[in-house]
């Protein structure tokens, strides 16, 4: 796992998120390296051919993406192999459409709570830190059960993220 650098290509996905129409949803930014998360979700959510970006994409995205938010989760017990079974685990019917996707109800809600995160604490855009906060304070089904196979500590996670998004945290 290493954290991409400012600059280096993001991977290409045969589906796109639209981050203008995304942001203005939000209410807020995303950043550079949450752009990166998000294209690697897309990535993901092709490969195991979902119609949908849901939550458990997002969590390959940010683990992928490689910044601090992947090593906490990395830290707390989730790793690429295991978010991937859960993916594989899910009940999906294949894709059959490439171009704009939309985001499942849990995964927009996952991204409301990181765009409220940056704003609370004045962050400009939303990075994968705060998507991991998101994931958190999610107790939606599909992340609640990703985070429960694998064992990680949502209450331990939370407080880390918050950890995390602090100004000593970086």
């Amino acid at each position: 796992m290493r954290w991409r650098k400012s600059g280096e290509q993001k991977p290409e996905s045969g589906s796109s998120l639209d981050i203008p129409r995304l942001e203005r949803e939000l209410g807020v930014r995303i950043g550079e390296r949450g752009k990166t998360a998000l294209s690697l979700a897309c990535v993901e959510m092709d490969r195991s051919n979902h119609r949908e970006l849901g939550a458990e994409h997002l969590i390959v995205g940010v683990i992928e993406e490689g910044g601090p938010a992947a090593q906490l989760l990395v830290e707390h017990g989730m790793t690429l192999d295991e978010a991937r079974a859960q993916i594989a685990e899910a009940l999906w019917e294949p894709g059959d459409s490439v171009g704009e996707i939309g985001l499942t109800s849990e995964a927009a809600n996952i991204l409301a709570t990181a765009a409220e995160a940056a704003g609370m604490r004045g962050h400009p855009a939303i990075e994968p830190e705060h998507m991991t906060y998101g994931f958190a304070c999610s107790g939606f089904e599909i992340t609640s059960r990703v985070l429960h196979m694998v064992g990680v500590d949502r209450p331990k996670l939370l407080q880390a993220s918050e950890h995390l998004l602090s100004p000593n945290g970086h």
